[in-house]
């Protein structure tokens, strides 16, 4: 006998091993019938009475989606009427002649919802150092992170410098509030030595 031959004939030999493993495994558990899967299915037509009301009623009917409507339409107009009553259209009026199309406040120049910094005045309560203003924003936020590494609360303040007819938005680096203007004039001449900026002590407000 040859080599070939005999690998043949254990491959062979493996092969019927195999088969006679698996094969009863697989025919020893025949799959359901038609007629037991049709037996076992249960469609919402053969439920009793008891049950299709139970399934009918999961579902709301539609006069309770239309009494939902009409509950959320009285509630949409007493809103709506509340807004009349109240003063809140003048106030939204007022807000947009004083703020302009780009969300800068018209009088100050400060971009909406960031800090305002002006000058002292003589019943100006809260204070602030301004560090430096930048033409670039990354330069502005370079300084803050610094200063804001070294434990302080420093902040940007953007806003739209106007001259000439001309308009140019420049960012401000400042730390603040502080309540105390003595306070304010001693970090002013500490931030100056230690950023080499000429810092200026100002007032804060939202």
């Amino acid at each position: 006998m040859n080599e070939v031959t005999r690998y043949r004939l254990i491959g062979g030999v493996f092969l019927l091993a195999l088969a006679a493993i698996f094969l009863p495994m697989i025919f020893d558990a025949p799959g359901p019938s038609l007629q037991e899967i049709a037996a076992d299915t249960t469609s919402l037509d053969t439920l009793p009475d008891a049950d299709q009301d139970m399934s009918l009623d999961a579902v709301a009917p539609r006069s309770d989606v239309d009494a939902m409507i009409a509950e959320l339409q009285q509630e949409q107009a007493t809103l709506n009427q509340a807004f009349d009553d109240s003063d809140m259209q003048a106030q939204i009026q007022d807000m947009r002649e004083q703020v302009d199309a780009d969300g800068y406040w018209v009088d100050n120049g400060t971009r909406f919802g960031e800090p305002i910094l002006t000058p002292i005045r003589a019943d100006t309560t809260t204070f602030a150092v301004q560090l430096a203003t930048f033409d670039e924003q990354n330069n502005a936020r370079k300084l803050r992170e610094q200063v804001r590494s070294d434990g302080d609360e420093a902040f940007m303040s953007q806003y739209k410098h106007r001259s000439l007819g001309s308009e140019k938005v420049r960012y401000r680096v400042a730390v603040g509030p502080m309540l105390s203007h003595t306070l304010a004039k001693e970090k002013r001449a500490s931030y100056s030595q230690k950023y080499g900026v000429e810092a200026i002590v100002v007032a804060m407000s939202q």
